[in-house]
């Protein structure tokens, strides 16, 4: 059985652990997976934002490039003066402060009007753009259409500007009478916009997938192959989308996924579960091993309990073997006094004997009771009291007597210390209703009621509907032997003796202690 046991108990422990370190680990993984969901949901807000305030960019751009260009055309159609379109142009700069350069270039890549800063440039700084990207893109551009440039940084008379000042164009061509005059277009100030981007924490990579050049530092984009990585975990370090404008793909925005944040996380709550793991693990270990550690006791004491259980066995035997022999040996006595008896003449004497031989038999049922019962340590008192006072009505008046007897001592149980002296009172009580209470052949009856009080404390009362006590006797300072035995019999089991006078013929009072037995 032992060895059922500790088998059972390691398959159980090897389920267990296992059961609990496959949730462990699938909760590790589920929460990863939350992590980097919700990490990537940031990372796409953070690139939703940016395309959104890239177009809202692009759309007021335009309008911007579509109004000074028909201020142009409205003025050229007037005949205004170039000096005053100038002006209007470096009002427009100055109340809008995205944009740092607006130009009006004519059909050749020559520079007509050259605002710059809100200051309007001479002859001599107007620049040829006729080779720029820009313009040959922008010269071919038909009426309403719009071109916007990669970003990159400004240039002036072919090299770049210094200190740097990224930028990005935007161009649309003029026609007048169907007859194309130019190309107007806007510089917008990019800086504050990759700046405000850099706070976002994204970043901006242009269209042909160039970086702008490595001198300018504060740009912080990437390369194409840079933007592809994935961590050691196969996870995108960067999350990116392509910005369409006009049609074609011009920018794509790039936010780095934190994913030093997912690995902290993780990291923590991998801790955490794998403790929780460990503890509930000891825990299991901790409650199969006192499990077997109860097992193992009970198993002692099933084992004690066995041999108890033999001994109480073989003490009960002992037991009954003891009453049996006890009640065989009183029965011997009472036939000695009876063999003595028949050769006594004197018929007091012979009383004697015969009283003796009730006393001797009230002692012996005790022990046969006893004997034949289960219980060893105490009799159904009732039951005793029926077979006591019957064999004295039988022996001292006939089995055809007109005497009753009334006994109430249900559900009573007495122990042997208590049961004997307790008996031979009331077989001297009985004796006496017998002898001197109903007498000549009277019909009469005999009571016996015993009431249990608090513990340890009984009440009997018993009396008789004879005669009556003589009053010639003293109850207290009786010189009878009987009624000396009584009361040294009460003061024995701790009692009080009254008699009690309300009622015809003789009864007594007997309050009494059951006797604890001392084993």
């Amino acid at each position: 059985m032992e060895k059922r046991l500790v088998f059972i108990s390691l398959a159980l422990f090897v389920v267990t652990t296992a059961t609990i370190w496959r949730i462990s680990y699938q909760r590790v993984d589920v929460y990863q997976s939350n992590v980097e969901l919700v990490e990537n949901i940031k990372a796409a807000n953070r690139l939703s934002t940016a395309n959104y305030q890239l177009e809202n960019l692009y759309d007021f751009s335009k309008k911007h490039v579509f109004f000074i260009r028909d201020l142009i055309k409205l003025d050229l159609e007037s005949d205004l003066s170039i000096e005053l379109i100038k002006e209007k142009l470096g009002m427009f700069l100055k109340t809008d402060d995205n944009y740092f350069l607006a130009r009006f270039i004519d059909p050749l890549g020559m520079e007509i009007i050259r605002v710059e800063d809100n200051k309007i440039s001479d002859a001599d700084i107007i620049q040829y753009k006729g080779n720029r990207y820009f313009f040959k893109e922008s010269i071919r551009l038909k009426q309403g259409d719009l071109y916007v440039s990669n970003l990159d940084l400004n240039m002036e008379h072919g090299e770049i500007e210094i200190p740097y000042r990224p930028t990005i164009r935007f161009f649309t061509p003029l026609f007048l009478n169907d007859e194309l005059r130019g190309i107007v277009g806007l510089n917008l100030k990019a800086q504050n916009w990759l700046t405000h981007f850099k706070r976002q924490h994204v970043g901006l990579l242009t269209d042909n997938r160039k970086d702008l050049p490595v001198g300018y530092g504060e740009l912080y984009s990437i390369s194409e192959e840079e933007l592809l990585q994935k961590n050691r975990n196969e996870n995108p370090i960067y999350s990116y989308r392509a910005v369409n404008l006009e049609g074609k793909t011009l920018f794509t925005l790039y936010t780095k996924i934190n994913n030093e944040l997912i690995d902290k996380k993780v990291k923590d709550y991998k801790n955490r579960t794998f403790l929780y793991a460990f503890l509930l693990n000891t825990g299991v270990v901790l409650f199969l091993f006192i499990i077997y550690s109860l097992y193992r006791k009970n198993s002692a004491i099933y084992v004690l309990n066995k041999k108890v259980e033999i001994r109480i066995r073989e003490r009960d035997l002992l037991l009954k073997e003891i009453h049996h022999r006890v009640k065989n040996n009183l029965q011997v006595i009472t036939g000695l006094l009876s063999l003595q008896s028949s050769f006594i003449k004197d018929e007091k004497t012979k009383g004697l004997f015969r009283y003796g031989q009730y006393r001797i038999n009230s002692m012996s049922i005790i022990h046969e009771m006893l004997y034949q019962s289960d219980d060893l340590t105490k009799i159904d008192y009732g039951e005793y009291l029926i077979r006591l006072v019957t064999n004295l009505i039988a022996s001292m008046k006939g089995g055809d007597s007109n005497i009753h007897l009334n006994v109430n001592a249900d559900e009573l149980y007495l122990n042997l210390d208590t049961s004997v002296p307790l008996g031979l009172i009331i077989n001297e009580i009985v004796t006496n209703s017998l002898k001197y209470g109903i007498v000549n052949g009277a019909e009469g009856n005999i009571y016996i009621e015993i009431e249990k009080l608090k513990y340890p404390n009984y009440i009997l009362k018993i009396g008789d509907d004879g005669i009556g006590f003589p009053e010639e006797v003293e109850f207290k300072n009786t010189k009878s032997l009987g009624l000396k035995l009584i009361h040294k019999l009460v003061v024995q089991i701790k009692g009080d003796i009254e008699k009690d006078s309300s009622k015809p013929g003789t009864h007594y009072i007997i309050t009494f202690q059951e006797i604890e037995e001392i084993l």
